[in-house]
């Protein structure tokens, strides 16, 4: 046995969606006062954090627990995500800096009570022109004193605001109570439909241990990362690419579904590595996604289902790098809010068993994550000296130089110290590109961006001298979702941007103009999506 943690050989990625650090990891080590066994601070809750709503009645976090159906589709409607939402929530209003007196991040019930959607803003974003190129921003971001700020605002920060669940707040200044009455902006059209009984402190609700216990067993006996944002201040498909492009290209809304950039994809490509991409029933969205990615496979390289991952572990032909999706069906694994959590955990253990089970358990790094907050609650303000990539929304003007909001990240390795809670050294945090920097670091790779050039990578994390032989979720079983519970049919948000991204490509290659179809179902999008996958990405193994 080696003395110390060998090399990275095989990093493998599962990004989720749409759920915040606190929603989901919030409650993880709040029965030994936010510790982990090791002694690692947490920076988890309290259960005093709370949030007004439109008529200053707070609502505090509270466990969601298994007493009726929807337990596993809270917050039971799904909250606004974009970039105006953010902002709302962080900051009360559409921009920083947030009004006078006002704490940040009090603004979650209160858009969740007005469910904005930001279909007005994607319009606006469409109509402005390309993004333009700005200067290099300094590469050390816009830290000041080499530490990137905590901002956890506890009933010790503002000791005149009343934490208990339904009492009236105590205003701050004017400013604060014009904001309670104000109304935040509202509009447009809802993809995933609501389930009954919906009410504003639905979006304080808080998965407790119990109630994950595949994501919650993986985070104590690996590594959770309690300070690992998403990239950008907004919603899904942003973030996606700068999860493999270090940039949005200028893009802050989902209205691109398929994005230019060189991927990273591309760049193990050239430096002689290869690379998987598998889920979604062998129809992933990420090879349409990266423009990058040709319709014939580099050699090594594969394009399949979960299925097709598990046989590349056992035949021993694993890529060196591996980026799984769920399925992105109303009814699939993905965790989007309003749909079924318990499914993804199902997932996560088949996907841990995978790995775990194989020969490259011991030279393979797991990174479960994802993609953004999606509107779920999170009391964590992300902090402002990101560095930006060469490119700024054109319609909006936000320089990519403050992240996004926590996310549940977990890493998975039996070279790491059960309880670890990971932070990197110095003043940037992890955010999506630190999966850039990882594996650049780890296969000798030039940068795609400043961002993940200056982005912190994670192999520290692998500290033990000896590989662990145990696991920590042995025999625990994942959850069920009450089966009762039925979604109206609809095709899901990312189906749709899917079936849109696989038009562009025909429009690409041929020239010839085409609408994408409204689908009336999951079903009418699913044989879209295989029908243009399948002409255009099917020499791909599967």
């Amino acid at each position: 046995m080696a003395n110390t943690p060998p090399p990275i050989k095989h990093v493998v990625v599962m990004m989720f969606e749409n759920r915040s650090f606190d929603s989901m990891l919030g409650f993880l080590y709040k029965d030994s006062n936010n510790k982990s066994p090791l002694g690692h601070p947490f920076e988890g809750l309290t259960g005093k954090e709370s949030n007004p709503d439109s008529n200053g009645v707070n609502h505090k976090v509270f466990p969601i627990v298994n007493n009726n159906k929807y337990a596993y589709y809270m917050p039971k409607k799904d909250p606004g995500e974009g970039f105006a939402n953010t902002n709302f929530q962080l900051f009360g209003a559409g921009a920083p800096p947030y009004p006078s007196g006002i704490a940040p991040n009090q603004g979650f019930v209160r858009d969740f009570e007005s469910s904005i959607d930001n279909a007005p803003l994607e319009q606006k974003e469409k109509a402005a022109s390309p993004p333009p190129t700005v200067s290099k921003p300094d590469s050390e971001g816009s830290g000041s004193d080499g530490d990137y700020e905590h901002r956890s605002y506890s009933d010790d920060s503002y000791s005149r605001h009343s934490y208990s669940d339904g009492s009236d707040s105590d205003y701050h200044s004017d400013d604060y109570k014009k904001w309670y009455k104000s109304s935040p902006p509202t509009g447009g059209l809802k993809v995933v439909p609501d389930f009954p009984g919906t009410v504003p402190r639905d979006i304080m609700g808080i998965y407790t241990p119990e109630m994950l216990p595949i994501l919650s067993g993986l985070a104590k006996g690996y590594a959770v990362c309690d300070h690992w944002y998403c990239s950008a201040p907004t919603e899904t498909l942003p973030n996606r690419a700068f999860t493999h492009m270090g940039t949005s290209q200028g893009y802050l809304y989902d209205e691109v579904h398929s994005y230019s950039a060189k991927s990273i994809f591309t760049n193990l490509t050239e430096n002689g590595h290869t690379w998987g991409i598998f889920g979604n029933h062998g129809k992933p969205y990420t090879v349409a996604f990266c423009m990058d990615i040709p319709n014939s496979p580099p050699t090594g390289c594969q394009v399949g289902s979960f299925e097709t991952f598990e046989k590349a572990l056992t035949n021993k032909t694993l890529p060196t790098y591996s980026f799984l999706e769920p399925v992105w069906r109303s009814d699939g694994n993905s965790q989007h809010p309003n749909y079924d959590v318990a499914a993804g955990e199902v997932y996560l253990q088949q996907i841990y068993n995978a790995v775990k089970s194989s020969d490259y358990w011991e030279d393979t790094l797991l990174i479960i994550t994802y993609d953004e907050h999606g509107g779920c609650y999170d009391h964590i303000t992300p902090p402002d000296n990101a560095v930006s990539p060469p490119a700024k929304s054109a319609a909006f003007g936000f320089d990519f130089t403050r992240f996004g909001v926590r996310v549940p990240t977990v890493l998975i390795s039996p070279w790491i110290e059960a309880g670890t809670v990971y932070r990197p050294g110095g003043p940037t945090p992890l955010d999506h590109t630190s999966i850039l920097a990882t594996l650049e670091k780890a296969f000798g790779m030039s940068p795609l961006t400043d961002r993940d050039k200056a982005a912190p990578d994670v192999a520290d994390v692998l500290t033990l001298s000896t590989a662990r032989t145990d696991d920590p979720i042995a025999g625990v079983k994942a959850p069920v979702a009450d089966s009762s519970v039925k979604i109206k049919p609809h095709a899901s948000q990312i189906q749709q941007m899917h079936a849109a991204a696989l038009t562009d490509k025909h429009q690409r290659e041929t020239g010839t103009p085409q609408k994408t179809p409204t689908f009336q179902n999951g079903d009418e999008a699913s044989h879209y999506v295989d029908y243009w996958h399948n002409k255009y990405y099917g020499d791909y193994n599967d």
